[in-house]
Order: structure tokens, then sequence, then C-alpha cells
């Protein structure tokens, strides 16, 4: 319980059958790779003692270093032992620690690792305490992660029956990496510990995560709710041709600053700060007119769809859809927005403007340049829609207003779009396969969605280093969805990932 800082089981080594059949991750890939690790060329006096349930664990030492151990069900000790006893030296014998009937069992020179039997299990590591304190645990010498409260608790917010089981103690984290340790360590004051579960599904795989945060830091605690039935309506608006990436929900406003409260409440000087880096975002585009609590925040305070999709060229197009319930408010709103990123525009399409003083000196400034700004005002099926685009770029602000909805986009053929789509749902994300087959595997939807389709989203990073090394990985699937829920002491993550 106090040393076991992860964990992750897997009941078997198979994978749902259509990614089987497809993917370079099948079980004939899985066997090449445990031939490579233990150098050997038949995996045929494995499968006599080696069972489907297996994992790894990071027990932490005296030194607070994490050592990784890990972990297989066994059918025969006797097959499993002959097994180990093959892969030391030619006339190497296995060294013995420990008592008779708990042994732990290491190579004088061969193998770098040691290896002992505890329960059904043969568990191997390089550190022999390491193994001497999972064996005290299993004779009830140490308390075991099973009787651990805060461990009850996450876990017991999950499925029973799954595929996977991971877990990780927030507390026990350690880091030598400085930058790495100066991310933990705040966060250990907010979170507690982290439990995922995964089943398998035929066509994909379905996950549940609960976050254990500390009780006293969380407005949740509150009982916080919204009483918005979120149905997720404002897909109506959104093309599925392009779309990569849709974050819906119930309102925007509350869930933001129930978020700044709870890092406030970490420490005061974090919501400050949090907050301060969006205003300065804000003031960027709209000028210092544009206030975060006065103009934007009120915004945000019904339905919300934010939708990123690729154009040409692979170009992010972005839209804010937003349900209100006073146009004029609105409207007064949207249009000091618009005013403040007309006067901001030279950043976007800049022109040195010089001018000379009395005293004969240059003032020199950028100013727009009005030969790159293509700003109108059109009526279109009723609307109107006012946009400024910035000429051979994709920045740009349009919006239009109806009785019920805020359209922003940073194109104006995306207000277009929308407004199309609202009186011809054809082609929209809410009738999009991925879409509707992830979402219709999980048992609840929450009061916010997200939704990413990988394929559309490969793309955007792929030049990216990272991203080269893990699209292989993610050509294997097709979309991912989740809802998030609320409970008075952390948060369950829901969601599902859709197989190709």
């Amino acid at each position: 319980a106090e040393k076991t800082v992860a964990f992750a089981e897997f009941e078997d080594f198979s994978l749902p059958a259509k990614m089987q059949s497809t993917s370079d991750l099948s079980k004939g890939q899985l066997e090449a790779s445990l031939k490579s690790l233990l150098n050997i060329e038949d995996l045929s006096e494995v499968e006599k003692w080696a069972k489907e349930r297996f994992g790894i664990v990071l027990i932490q030492d005296e030194k607070s270093a994490n050592i990784p151990v890990y972990f297989v069900q066994t059918s025969s000790r006797r097959n499993a032992l002959k097994f180990f006893e093959s892969l030391a030296l030619h006339g190497e014998g296995l060294t013995k620690t420990g008592n008779l009937r708990l042994p732990i069992y290491s190579y004088p020179q061969g193998q770098a690792f040691s290896f002992a039997f505890i329960g059904p299990f043969v568990f191997v590591s390089n550190e022999i305490k390491t193994l001497e304190s999972l064996q005290d645990t299993f004779e009830a010498k140490i308390t075991p992660l099973t009787d651990d409260v805060d461990y009850q608790k996450s876990i017991s917010n999950l499925p029973r029956q799954s595929w996977m089981t991971g877990y990780i103690n927030f507390q026990a984290l350690e880091s030598e990496n400085m930058a790495v340790s100066n991310i933990i360590e705040p966060l250990k004051y907010a979170i507690d510990h982290f439990a995922i579960t995964v089943r398998k599904e035929q066509n994909g795989f379905h996950f549940n995560t609960f976050l254990n945060l500390n009780k006293n830091l969380l407005p949740l605690g509150s009982g916080y709710s919204d009483s918005t039935k979120f149905a997720f309506n404002l897909t109506d608006y959104i093309k599925s041709d392009d779309v990569a990436l849709y974050i819906g929900g119930a309102n925007l406003s509350d869930e933001w600053l129930n978020t700044l409260e709870t890092i406030s409440n970490l420490n005061p000087a974090y919501g400050v700060i949090l907050e301060s880096l969006i205003r300065a975002q804000v003031s960027n585009v709209f000028g210092d007119q544009v206030t975060l609590r006065n103009d934007l925040y009120p915004l945000f305070e019904g339905e919300y769809a934010i939708a990123i999709a690729l154009g040409e060229d692979d170009e992010m197009n972005l839209s804010l859809i937003l349900s209100h319930d006073d146009q004029d408010f609105v409207d007064a709103k949207l249009e000091k927005m618009m005013k403040g990123f007309r006067y901001l525009a030279a950043k976007f399409a800049p022109r040195l403007h010089v001018v000379t003083l009395p005293d004969g000196s240059e003032s020199r400034e950028l100013v727009a340049d009005s030969s790159q700004l293509d700003e109108s005002t059109e009526k279109y099926e009723g609307y109107e829609i006012n946009c400024m685009e910035v000429k051979g770029t994709n920045s740009g602000f349009c919006y239009t207003t109806t009785d019920e909805l805020i359209i922003i986009t940073n194109k104006r053929q995306g207000v277009i779009d929308a407004i199309d789509l609202g009186s011809t749902p054809t082609n929209v994300l809410s009738q999009y396969q991925p879409f509707r087959q992830t979402i219709g595997n999980l048992s609840k939807v929450s009061d916010e969605v997200t939704f990413i389709d990988v394929q559309k989203t490969i793309p955007i990073f792929s030049n990216h280093p990272y991203g080269m090394l893990l699209a292989p990985f993610l050509e294997k699937f097709d979309a991912v969805t989740w809802v998030k829920h609320y409970f008075d002491d952390g948060v369950s993550a829901e969601g599902f990932v859709l197989i190709k």
C-alpha cells in the first residue's frame, strides 16, 4: 500500500479481432517482441507454463527510486523454473536467497534479473529487495494495496470486469528530473490517486477513469451540477466532412469558473496567473476594452460547441457556436469584439507607417494594412454576417446571431455553412457514424463531451517528431469520444476508442 507507485495488469495478450486481423499489434508481433526481449528462438517452452494474465508494477525502494517489476501468471512452477534455468549460461546454476518456501532466484552471470514465485505469479525484477517486499506483502507482513482506503475508493468507482486495470498513486510519484518534479509536486496537493479500467469490445476499447482529488480543495463538494439537459444539439451545425475535434457542453462559464476556483484553492496565485494568461490572450486579439468577466463569460452561459476542422492545405478552421437568450445583449458584445479586432488587425496585416514630426524626427508605427483586410457586412438567408478576414492568412473574425445562437468562425464560409446546416442538417456531426458509434457505447452523456476524429488529427501534428512516431499507431484507430462526470471527491471519465 505504501510503496506501490503504479501498476497495469492485463487479463490476456489478445486484442479485439478487428485489430488483430489488420494491425501490426497482433499476437504474432507481441510474440516476436518477447523472443527479442528474452533472446530465445521458440516460445513453446513459455506456453507450457505462462497463462495469459500479466502486468507491470512500479515499487518505491528505500531511495525513493521507482523499480519496475514484471509479473506473469503461471500454470506450472516446475515448467517455469525449467524455462528460467535454460536462460543461464552453460553449466551455470541459479542461486537462491530467502527461505526455502519462498526463494528468490538469481543468475551469477548469465542474466541481470532475479525472479520469485509468489502466489499464482512469477515476479521478475532487477532488485532483490523489491521482490522481498512483495513476498512480505503476500505473507501479510506488509499492508497490501487492496486494503488501502484510497485505492478502494478509486477502484470502486470503476467497472469490476475489465481487460486492463491501471493505477497511479500521485502521492508516491518522484522524479530526479527537476522539470518533471516541478510539475508533479504541485499536483500532489490536489490529486491523490488515479485509476483506469479498459474493456475490449468487438470494434474498440471502452475505458473508465477516476481521478481522486483532495476533497477540501473541491468546490465540487458543494454538489456542483448543471440543470441544463445537455443533448449536444449544436452538433447539427457542424459539418462532419472535415471536423477533427469537437468539444461541447452545457455551460462553459460554470465549468471554467469551477476549474479556476479549484486551482485557486490549491494556491490563490495559480488561479490569478491562469486567468491573467487568458486575459492577455483576449487583449492580444480584441484589445483591452473587451474583458473576460463582463464581455466573454456571459456569452458562454448556455450550450457551447467548439470545433476544429481541416480545410485546404490542412488549414485549421475554427468554429464556436453558442446558445443564448438575449440577442440584443450578444449583438452589443460581438460588435465590441469586432471593433477591438479591427483596431488590432495590424498584428495580422501590418504596414509600417512613418510620420515626420515638427522637429524633423520620424515616428514609426505598425498600422493595419487596409489592402490586406477584407471587411464585409452582408445578408444571407435573412441573417447578417459581419466579417473581417486577413488576406493570405487563416486569421479572421466572422459572426452572426440568430434568435437562439451565436456563430463565430475565422472564415466567412464557416458562418455560411452553419446557417445552411441549420436549415438542412445533412452530413452533420450528430449523424456522423464514428461519432454516433463512439458515443453510443457510453452509458451516460454528461454535461461535457469531447470527440476526436483520429484520422483527421494526424495531419495536424504529423510534422512534429513525436507526431511522426505516433502516426503509425494512430492509423489503427478511427475516433475517440469521452464524457466527464463530477463527484464530491473527484472526476470520472468514460470513453470509447473506435478501431478503424
